[in-house]
């Protein structure tokens, strides 16, 4: 199947299918999520417990990058989010070859939608 997106669509889809990475404080952030700012924060209220800061920072909603017009989109949402999940998986195997990662997904029944979170173990 076709579709016709514009440039800035296909980077934004880009950056959210195979993610850049930033490594600060001992932690692994989603390049499109991270901000020292942000994490510092989260680093005071969450001292030393850098597995919480990284789920925090590193959880998507996958409703804040697509728009949903059907009960059939959200299913194909759903699978989505899995699908995302192994190329996330990858893409951080790739960046840190000596690190593990969980990657956790949601389908979204708790009525946050379908969501996705990579933490470093």
């Amino acid at each position: 199947m076709a579709a016709n997106v514009t440039v800035a669509d296909a980077t934004a889809l880009m950056a959210l299918y195979w993610p850049k990475f930033v490594e600060y404080q001992g932690c692994v952030f989603l390049g499109f999520k991270f901000s020292p700012e942000g994490v510092d924060q989260w680093l005071e209220r969450l001292p030393g417990d850098l597995g919480a800061v990284e789920s925090v920072v590193n959880h998507v909603h996958l409703w804040d990058h697509f728009t949903l017009t059907s009960d059939a989109e959200y299913a194909a949402l759903s699978e989505l989010a899995a699908q995302i999940a192994i190329i996330w998986r990858s893409a951080a195997r790739q960046a840190f070859p000596e690190r593990e990662f969980d990657i956790s997904v949601a389908d979204g029944t708790g009525g946050d939608g379908p969501t996705i979170s990579l933490v470093s173990i």
